[in-house]
């Protein structure tokens, strides 16, 4: 008997051993898919698809937020136009209040897998009144606009905003505190370093009736500075025990390409705004497409069906090739496609882009072929 439960043990003990390694093989690595799963915290479908794709893009490239990660420290995101609030007509309204902004925090747990810290839909990261000329006046040039910080990625350290309260400080880097801003002008508009551009609570909300200027930081929160403290605690008390100003957090990224339509409108001048996105423009998956040769499809090769169990992409690659392609949906073999075009892509791999539903996706050609009367005869009799 003492043979047998020592037996047990010995088993009991290596499969504990087995099992943790296995997890330790699965732990994430760079390069890997993050799939970020926000479908509990956002309800418009279009905009939550985009930040889970963009913020798992920015995970597996982006050379300093992966750095970021691996150092113990934060990867922040701001991805503005893509709160719920854009679905209340009142608060879409960019002159009344601006809570359009998403804000999330990334950071690795002890298994080194990403994992979401923070969430808030209530933010801004666009200047109350960018026209209204006298926030700022630069040398050379005069009274300028407010300062609109470039999308990008920049480092984020700890200070106090107007000396008053803990807030997050953005710069290019440890021994630069300045980072690139468009400026507008009577005359059209400049680009210039900025400095003390800060990330911060707002000072009131619009219930309260109170001011809630910004001439170029970005606001996170409804004016409840709870929500900010629990930011603080996301980012800088998971490093740091007490409050100190100039300790490295992370990193911040900054993506408006949701925004575009309306800031247009709001700057009156597009040559400023595409130079405001320059940046994130070159990130968005419709430039991907830029690189892939598209041809016609003849009309009897227009019918296609799955030969397995095939996964719809937002883009013509997989997830190995291109970390901005995302899966829409997982069809079952035999389901039918309409074919609108075939793609060759950037690696040379041929896909079809098909209309499923109300979406435009890709399928691998060779996870399709084309439909006739005899296969669609025989998936009817083998279902």
């Amino acid at each position: 008997m003492k043979r047998i439960l020592s037996l047990f043990c010995s088993l009991l003990l290596i499969g504990t051993l087995l099992s943790g390694a296995v997890i330790a093989a699965d732990a994430y690595t760079p390069g890997e898919p993050f799939r970020a799963d926000l479908s509990q915290l956002m309800h418009n479908p279009d905009r939550r698809r985009y930040v889970e794709m963009m913020t798992d893009y920015y995970v597996r490239n982006n050379a300093a937020v992966r750095k970021s990660l691996r150092d113990g420290l934060c990867a922040m995101f701001l991805f503005e136009g893509c709160s719920d609030n854009l679905d209340d007509e009142t608060l879409s309204d960019l002159s009344y209040y601006r809570v359009s902004a998403v804000c999330l925090v990334v950071r690795l747990d002890t298994a080194g897998e990403p994992y979401i810290s923070y969430f808030n839909q209530n933010c801004s990261t666009i200047p109350d009144r960018p026209l209204e000329y006298g926030a700022w006046e630069l040398e050379g040039v005069g009274q300028v606009g407010p300062a609109t910080v470039r999308d990008g990625t920049y480092e984020l350290y700890s200070v106090k905003h107007m000396g008053a309260y803990e807030a997050l400080h953005l710069r290019d880097s440890e021994d630069d505190g300045e980072i690139s801003a468009v400026y507008m002008t009577p005359d059209g508009f400049t680009t210039a370093d900025a400095d003390c551009i800060n990330i911060h609570t707002r000072t009131g909300n619009h219930t309260a009736g109170r001011g809630m200027w910004s001439a170029g930081c970005m606001l996170v929160g409804d004016g409840d500075f709870g929500q900010f403290e629990e930011l603080m605690e996301s980012t800088y008390y998971t490093l740091y025990s007490d409050f100190d100003v100039g300790r490295r957090v992370g990193t911040v990224t900054i993506n408006r390409q949701n925004m575009t339509r309306k800031l247009y409108s709001l700057y009156k001048s597009k040559a400023a705004v595409n130079r405001i996105l320059e940046s994130s423009a070159s990130e968005v998956p419709e430039t991907y497409l830029a690189d892939c040769t598209m041809e016609a499809v003849e009309p009897e090769n227009r019918g296609m069906r799955t030969v397995e169990q095939t996964e719809l992409m937002s883009l013509p690659c997989s997830n190995e090739t291109d970390a901005r392609s995302i899966p829409i949906q997982s069809v079952p073999k035999g389901t039918r496609l309409e074919v609108s075009s075939t793609i060759r892509n950037s690696r040379g791999s041929v896909w079809y882009e098909v209309c499923y539903g109300v979406e435009t996706c890709y399928v691998y050609s060779g996870n399709v072929e084309k439909s006739t009367w005899l296969n669609r005869f025989l998936d009817f009799f083998t279902r």
